[in-house]
């Protein structure tokens, strides 16, 4: 649909305009910034009416919006959001502002107005960002298998654990020293991660400070129940992405990131939600994936109290904001991409203030009862 709005715009008389129906995604979406900075440079953006995550077409999961352009330049656009599609299609008007036509430039595209359009430029102008506080937000790991390398534990023994394999469908024996909890997005909420019987099975190890991936060698004669189970599997492993494995590294993950940062202490958020749902791994030993089901980790620079950091992520106000930025999806949920949290804004405080210390405690408190 980008270049038909793009062609579009090229047809148009210099009184032309025009109208489309299209998916919102291209506000906040990285393939749309070229659509964007079009658009922006000729001013021709005229209005938007923004469904959310109203569904305007039975049977088709979409999110939409009618945007309106003209040839001629445009000083002010006109924004309306819709949060009731049945009234509004009985003639009841959303939420209908103005916004500067120097709000839309190539960058990501934010609709702020009605009563709260004032507090979102407030805290847009803030100038501490999350991304400024943080040494890494990172997304999970991506095995391409997993349905090999994610087991689910069956009984534990001190030198060995009995897990079912999916793609096996049976159980075997493997070493624990291998083998983290694993969670998904859906096991995070606010300050709590739920434990599951989900492991996954990590083939590498620091070499120098650095992670790489245990030696064949090593690996047969330090674990070799799980040596065995690999191998079992090695077909498929191999075989992923039309043989792009295939040699020496075919039990590897394809897309071997983040494996330095994951046995961190970290903070942990879904990719996915429909609330701020960030909460803590305070020893390092939770791994999770990337993807839908996955999320992201937050590793705070070590001049700022992670405690201090969840606190505000949680707030009611990052979420909000949040919803005003990230891309939204059916049923009221929301991103939490890194793309969209890392310009969450941040109330910097020295630690050895009382509003410091009163958040600290709350967290800690709210962490201790979970």
């Amino acid at each position: 649909y980008v270049v038909f709005v793009e062609k579009a715009l090229s047809l148009l008389n210099t009184t032309g305009r025009l109208g489309f129906i299209l998916p919102h995604k291209f506000f906040n979406a990285q393939y749309g910034e070229p659509l964007r900075g079009v658009i922006s440079a000729g001013k021709h953006l005229a209005k938007v009416v923004h469904f959310g995550d109203q569904q305007v077409f039975e049977n088709a999961t979409t999110y939409t919006c009618l945007m309106f352009l003209e040839k001629a330049a445009n000083q002010v656009v006109e924004v309306e959001k819709v949060t009731d599609l049945a009234a509004w299609r009985n003639g009841k008007p959303g939420v209908v502002g103005t916004m500067a036509d120097s709000a839309f430039t190539a960058s990501e595209w934010n609709l702020s107005v009605g009563n709260t359009a004032e507090l979102f430029e407030r805290l847009n102008r803030m100038p501490t960002k999350l991304v400024d506080v943080t040494s890494r937000i990172f997304q999970g790991i991506k095995t391409s298998a997993d349905k090999i390398y994610i087991v689910e534990e069956l009984e534990r023994q001190p030198d060995k654990v009995r897990v079912y394999s999916r793609e096996k469908d049976a159980e075997f024996w493997l070493e624990p020293d291998l083998l983290h909890p694993l969670i998904k997005g859906g096991d995070s909420k606010r300050y709590c991660i739920t434990r599951t019987h989900r492991l996954i099975l990590f083939p590498y190890i620091m070499y120098e400070n650095k992670p790489g991936l245990i030696k064949a060698s090593d690996f047969r004669s330090r674990y070799p129940l799980s040596w065995a189970y690999l191998l079992a599997n090695k077909s498929y492993l191999e075989n992923r992405e039309d043989g792009r494995m295939k040699g020496d590294s075919w039990y590897g993950y394809i897309y071997p990131k983040a494996l330095d940062v994951m046995p961190l202490p970290k903070v942990f958020t879904p990719d996915i939600a429909a609330h701020s749902a960030f909460s803590i791994d305070d020893t390092g030993d939770i791994f999770f994936t990337g993807g839908v089901a996955g999320g992201y980790g937050i590793l705070f620079l070590p001049e700022y109290s992670r405690e201090y950091m969840l606190g505000l992520l949680n707030s009611r106000l990052l979420e909000w904001f949040n919803k005003q930025t990230a891309t939204q999806m059916r049923g009221g949920y929301y991103s939490y991409e890194a793309r969209f949290i890392r310009s969450l804004p941040i109330v910097v405080t020295e630690k050895e203030t009382a509003l410091h210390s009163r958040m600290v405690a709350l967290v800690e408190q709210i962490l201790s009862l979970h």
